[in-house]
């Protein structure tokens, strides 16, 4: 192997190894929603949900890891830079509901549908919020707007609602 063949390998094996660490970090949190850029670019706000995203992803890290507590600041960071941001409202309903602070991820949850009435994500987790809380009546209506809006995540729910019943 002739010194530029070596370089170009070097080269071609670090922009590689580049690629697979950054699409690692951009993969979505399962249990939680993913940014969002809903704002159209020409339209006030989006450079705020811009600068919100930062926060965001780096809640989605925190979560990743476990870190719930941080995860719940990093949200929390997200929607003072954009109070309109409803994907990070639901996920810091999911950081807090993970903490034990059942009230204030059904608060979260809420806001979160407030702002968005069809983010199914923040319907399932409301859902099972109550369900975890033995408040089934109120699960089920969750489970009844996630049919409403044909969501696949009906379904999870469903089964999760289930679950807590029988071990109630």
């Amino acid at each position: 192997m002739t010194i530029h063949s070596k370089s170009v390998f070097s080269v071609c094996f670090f922009a590689i190894a580049m690629i697979t660490v950054s699409l690692a970090l951009c993969l979505p949190v399962w249990a939680v929603g993913s940014p969002s850029s809903d704002v159209p670019a020409a339209r006030a706000g989006h450079d705020k949900r811009q600068k919100a995203n930062v926060h965001f992803r780096q809640g989605e890290t925190y979560t990743r890891q476990g870190r719930h507590d941080a995860a719940s600041q990093a949200y929390e960071k997200a929607i003072a830079l954009d109070s309109e941001y409803a994907e990070a409202y639901s996920n810091l309903g999911f950081s807090y509901r993970k903490q034990g602070r059942l009230d204030q991820a059904i608060d979260a949850y809420k806001r979160a549908i407030d702002l968005k009435p069809d983010l199914t994500q923040a319907h399932e987790y409301l859902g099972e919020t109550y369900a975890e809380m033995k408040e089934f009546a109120l699960a089920e209506q969750q489970l009844q707007i996630l049919r409403s809006l044909n969501s696949e995540v009906a379904a999870e729910l469903d089964e999760f609602i289930r679950k807590m019943r029988q071990s109630h």
